[in-house]
């Protein structure tokens, strides 16, 4: 007769299964993170190297511009931009007379494409003067507004910003690792904030030592609370933790990953009045702000928006752009803005709005040569409807 395990045996054998079980989902959920932190959503997972962060400190902190983060002071006026600040134009390469100057992101600098075919640079083409280009790659629209403030001897009598509709979440972020960027000291800004009476109030950017920035990687809330974005709250990282299981069920509850699943941009419910970032809000006074420093020094101002294909791709399923609100408030603030999706979408005449990108078949990335010139004719074309076009 054979003899049956008794039931300890049985209880001990269950219990290793389990164990082993529960050790090959763990080790799946880490090697899932792991991928995350190396992929696009780095941003969803906070795991901050605290010897890169020394390091990085220690090599660049001198070089940064102290309220804006970038770009560095040794940057600011070589190559490829020219001595004024604005992108070298080879047409128009004299500083000085510009008909207008342009202030954003990389989406108004013209990333990703040869320097002189820049949505700004053929619009200048267009109108016969230079466009002085003051973009800079991944601002917010609080730091193209701050730079333009900076540019005193701007003699333009028009001046355009461009917002990339992402900028509605850097605008409430004062440290780009909280976006998936490195932890280094450039990537550190000041932000506005609203007052309770809803004047724009300048949180300045931290003034710390090695060690200072060490503790900001380590309990960034102690050294940061007008941030945002702050690690395991409701749209920040999630701290990249054991047991990973739970990090990763934490990272799958995400509303900027729930967006994409339904088709939205990430950033898509920053742009609603209740979202608790207030980012709607101080958006629109920002760009109010930007248009009232102009009239302040006698220029016309136009605020540009510039969807990406993840906003096209919102709009064709649900009918409406998700910065719609944006531009709504400025109109009703009285506010000269262009929203350039309608545009874009008659001017490319049946053809996919995957084609005004740099990558058409992955329908991502900045403008191309094609859309760019594209967004030239259609801003152009504003420009000269409102008697806005030439000096």
């Amino acid at each position: 007769m054979i003899a049956q395990p008794s039931a300890n045996r049985r209880l001990a054998f269950w219990a290793l299964l389990i164990v082993l079980a529960l050790g090959l989902v763990e080790g799946a959920a880490a090697a899932t993170c792991l991928f995350v932190l190396s992929s696009h959503g780095s941003f969803l997972l906070w795991h901050p190297d605290l010897d890169a962060a020394r390091a990085n400190w220690i090599a660049a902190a001198a070089d940064v511009d102290e309220e804006l983060g970038w770009p560095r002071p040794s940057q600011a006026t070589s190559l490829p931009r020219d001595p004024t600040g604005a992108k070298f134009n080879a047409e128009f390469p004299e500083p000085g007379r510009a008909c207008a100057s342009a202030f954003g992101d990389s989406f108004t600098w013209g990333e990703e494409i040869p320097p002189a075919d820049g949505w700004v640079e053929r619009l200048s083409h267009r109108l016969g003067c230079r466009v002085a280009n003051y973009g800079v790659s991944g601002y917010g629209t609080d730091q193209a507004y701050q730079r333009f403030r900076r540019m005193t001897a701007d003699e333009a009598p028009l001046a355009l910003i461009g917002i990339f509709p992402e900028n509605v979440v850097r605008n409430v972020n004062q440290y780009r690792a909280f976006l998936g960027y490195g932890e280094h000291p450039v990537n550190l800004k000041g932000r506005f904030v609203l007052d309770a009476a809803g004047r724009l109030t300048w949180v300045a950017r931290p003034r710390l030592s090695a060690d200072g920035f060490v503790q900001l990687n380590r309990m960034p809330a102690a050294v940061m609370p007008h941030e945002y974005l702050l690690p395991d709250t409701r749209d920040g990282p999630v701290t990249m933790r054991f047991p990973y299981t739970w990090t990763l069920a934490r990272v799958a509850l995400k509303p900027r990953l729930w967006a994409r699943f339904t088709g939205r941009p990430s950033w898509s419910a920053f742009y609603e009045a209740g979202h608790p970032s207030g980012a709607l809000a101080l958006t629109a006074a920002i760009a109010e702000a930007f248009a009232h420093e102009a009239k302040q020094r006698s220029k016309n101002a136009l605020v540009v928006m510039l969807p990406g294909a993840s906003s096209f791709r919102g709009q064709a399923k649900y009918g409406n752009f998700e910065y719609a609100p944006l531009v709504a408030m400025l109109a009703a603030a009285g506010v000269d803005v262009f929203d350039s999706g309608p545009a874009l979408l008659t001017e490319l005449r049946g053809r996919s709005y995957c084609d005004l990108y740099v990558e058409p078949k992955n329908c991502d990335g900045h403008y191309g040569v094609f859309g760019s010139t594209i967004v030239a004719d259609v801003v152009a074309a504003e420009l000269r409807r409102r008697n806005l076009a030439g000096r």
